[in-house]
C-alpha cells in the first residue's frame, strides 16, 4: 500500500481491469518530503506471505492479490489482478525503490505509498516511532490491537488487528487521502510464489 498524490487508492480498482502482461521497469525515486520508508531489516524477521485486499475509495471498491517477500536485503511485493494477471512488482533493499509494472497500471499508484502502508502496519512499533519522529509524526497504539499515525497533532492513518497481522484480517483506514484497506494475510504455500 503511499503518499503525496490527489489520488492514491483508484490504482487498486482499475488493476482489476488490466489484461496486459507486458511491463515497463524503471526506478522511483524516493523524496524526502513523503512518508519515511524503513529498511526490510527493520522488520527483524524474514517473512512470505500471501495478501488479499479489498479496498474502499468513496463509491468503488476493489480487490487485489499480493505476495510479499521480506528478507533483510530485499522486501519484494508482487500485485496480481483478479485474473492473476501480474500487475506490478516492488523491489526495495533499504535504499533504492525499483518497479516493474503494466502499461494499464495507473500513474496514481506509487510505490512508496504502498510500502508505508504496509510498513505502518507489520514493521515494529520502536522501529515506527523513530522513524516518525524524525519525520515529524507520531506512531502509537493507544489500545491492545490499535496503532495511529499522526502529525501535527492530525490523525492521518488507523489500523485495526484482529488478530495476528501476518496470519489474520487488518483493516486500515487513510483520512489524509480517504481510502480503507482491508487486509487478509496469510503464509505463502510453497506452489504460489511467481
Amino acid at each position: 500500500m503511499i503518499r503525496r498524490s490527489t489520488v492514491t487508492a483508484p490504482w487498486l480498482f482499475a488493476t482489476l481491469l488490466m489484461a496486459g502482461c507486458a511491463s515497463t521497469r524503471h526506478t522511483v525515486t524516493h523524496d524526502g518530503s513523503s512518508w519515511p520508508l524503513l529498511a526490510p531489516t527493520m522488520l527483524g524477521e524474514s517473512r512470505q506471505v500471501t495478501q488479499l485486499l479489498r479496498g474502499d475509495y468513496g463509491e468503488q471498491t476493489f480487490n487485489l492479490r499480493c505476495v510479499l517477500t521480506i528478507q533483510p536485503d530485499q522486501l519484494t511485493v508482487i500485485g496480481l489482478t483478479a485474473l492473476g494477471l501480474r500487475a506490478f512488482t516492488l523491489n526495495y533493499d533499504g535504499e533504492h525503490l525499483s518497479e516493474e509494472r503494466a502499461p494499464q497500471v495507473p500513474s496514481a499508484l506509487q510505490a512508496d505509498r504502498l510500502l508505508n502502508d504496509l510498513q505502518l502496519v507489520y514493521w515494529p512499533l520502536p522501529a515506527l516511532q523513530q522513524a516518525w519522529q524524525a519525520a515529524g509524526g507520531e506512531v502509537t497504539e493507544p489500545y491492545p490491537g490499535t496503532r495511529r499515525l499522526q502529525r501535527g497533532g492530525k490523525l492521518l492513518a488507523e489500523v485495526h488487528y484482529a488478530a495476528d497481522p501476518w496470519n489474520g484480517r487488518v483493516w486500515l483506514r487513510h483520512f489524509d487521502y480517504p481510502y480503507s484497506l482491508f487486509i487478509e494475510t496469510s503464509p505463502l504455500d510453497k506452489g504460489e510464489s511467481r
